[in-house]
């Protein structure tokens, strides 16, 4: 397990000095266990540079994950659990252009007040918490091509200039996750992640809505962290860069399960 966590993170074949410096163990240990998963087919050794990679049985499993679990899919069943553990109305949405538009929505269980967004809804991605975090998975060149200068939004927390569009993009990049209030729809905010298909590149986001009242920097903190993890889970298992190169923070696996 922890030589093909190992392979995860650092995304390239790995040696057995890889793993006894990353992992601290001796080189006869590393060397007996990576010859015996190569044996099992959980590794394969590539012949001129002696460097292990994942085996034929870890390809076939992650072919046949791919074939039956697409993004999605994923998302969907994220989405389920976004809406009943957080209360909230919830929403995947895809980048269409320079529009977010709403492609499933689930009712919170709460039964607190409910902020519903119908299928089909569009909006300018720049405008409201999942279209900033779809966007934040471009360039700022793409984005600045995509979105052009003039934001002709100008409500709640909507960004007014291309500067402070881009520098929301650069913290939704950094801590994970975008935020809106009162952008789109008055007394209405917004927290959203976003994951990008690594086949298709197609940009999807996931998030709730709530009311402006209920939003507050302690809870933006903790649902921020829960759509985060949801985004994360599914960005891993689908081979987001982005996500497999972010690093947990301490209780996001227990928060993730």
């Amino acid at each position: 397990m922890d030589v093909l966590k190992l392979v995860a993170r650092l995304r390239r074949d790995i040696t057995v000095t890889d793993v006894a410096t990353e992992l601290g163990w001796p080189k006869s240990s590393v060397s007996r266990t990576l010859s015996m998963m190569a044996e099992y087919g959980f590794l394969e050794r590539d012949p001129l540079t002696r460097a292990y990679r994942p085996g034929g049985l870890i390809m076939e499993a992650s072919y046949h994950f791919r074939a039956s679990r697409n993004a999605s899919s994923l998302l969907e069943a994220e989405l389920d659990l976004l809406a009943a553990e957080t209360g909230y109305a919830s929403y995947i949405n895809v980048l269409d252009g320079a529009e977010s538009m709403v492609v499933q929505m689930r009712t919170g269980t709460g039964g607190g007040l409910q902020v519903i967004s119908p299928v089909g809804l569009r909006a300018p991605a720049y405008a409201s918490s999942m279209g900033r975090a779809m966007l934040a998975r471009l360039t700022d060149d793409e984005v600045v091509q995509l979105v052009g200068s003039r934001l002709e939004v100008r409500r709640g927390t909507a960004p007014r200039t291309r500067k402070d569009l881009l520098a929301r993009l650069d913290l939704a990049r950094a801590q994970g996750w975008a935020v809106s209030n009162a952008e789109i729809a008055s007394n209405v905010a917004g927290i959203s992640a976003a994951v990008v298909d690594a086949e298709t590149r197609k940009i999807y986001g996931i998030g709730i809505g709530m009311p402006s009242q209920d939003l507050s920097d302690e809870l933006e903190l903790r649902l921020g962290r829960r759509v985060r993890d949801a985004a994360m889970k599914v960005g891993k298992r689908i081979g987001d860069a982005y996500w497999l190169e972010l690093p947990d923070e301490p209780g996001a696996a227990a928060r993730r399960a």
